[in-house]
């Protein structure tokens, strides 16, 4: 499945309101029940690629904040058609659905607690709505400018841009794979 990659805000903004969309559709057509059943005993639920998702866009949240103050304090200013950089482009390569290789979560996002039922479409939509809020708050920014360190790898280092890209691009790739589980499930 090609994506092109946003150059702008806006895009940026549309695919995440495209991904609560398709994971607001995924967990509403779903029995309650069925969202914490794994499909086979060595793969994720529908539940788990949610709470995932959550617990990988949690450390970004105050980073992009505290930067983007930053970089409006500081006049870091541009709206231009954004670009990826090294890392951003690696790594959307990587995580873009299908897969293209398998990798473990580290430790500490892994969905060790996914919540109930009632509680899982809700705290994801909770967490895209933060990052929209932050997306939005980047507009006369050049985003592509500031560097981060990666939550994930210290040894990792991309603007916040990219961040951005790759984080949309991790949330599909779990929405395909939370798809791909319900599918399985539906038999």
């Amino acid at each position: 499945m090609a994506r092109r990659t946003p150059r702008s805000l806006d895009e940026l903004e549309l695919q995440f309101r495209e991904i609560s969309e398709r994971a607001s559709a995924l967990v509403n057509g779903l029995d309650p029940a069925t969202l914490p059943r794994r499909p086979k005993p060595e793969s994720w639920s529908v539940a788990e690629c949610m709470a995932h998702l959550n617990l990988s866009a949690d450390p970004y949240l105050p980073i992009w904040e505290r930067e983007i103050a930053q970089g409006a304090e500081q006049k870091v200013s541009g709206e231009h058609a954004y670009r990826l950089d090294f890392w951003g482009r690696v790594l959307l390569w990587a995580l873009e659905p299908p897969p293209k290789f398998r990798f473990p979560a580290p430790r500490e996002f892994q969905p060790l607690n996914i919540g109930t039922p009632d509680t899982i479409l809700p705290a994801f939509l909770d967490r895209q709505s933060r990052i929209l809020r932050a997306i939005q708050s980047a507009h006369g920014i050049a985003i592509d400018r500031i560097k981060i360190t990666s939550p994930f790898d210290r040894r990792v280092r991309y603007c916040i841009w990219s961040s951005f890209c790759v984080t949309a691009s991790h949330a599909r790739r779990h929405l395909w794979q939370a798809e791909t589980a319900a599918q399985i499930l539906a038999g």
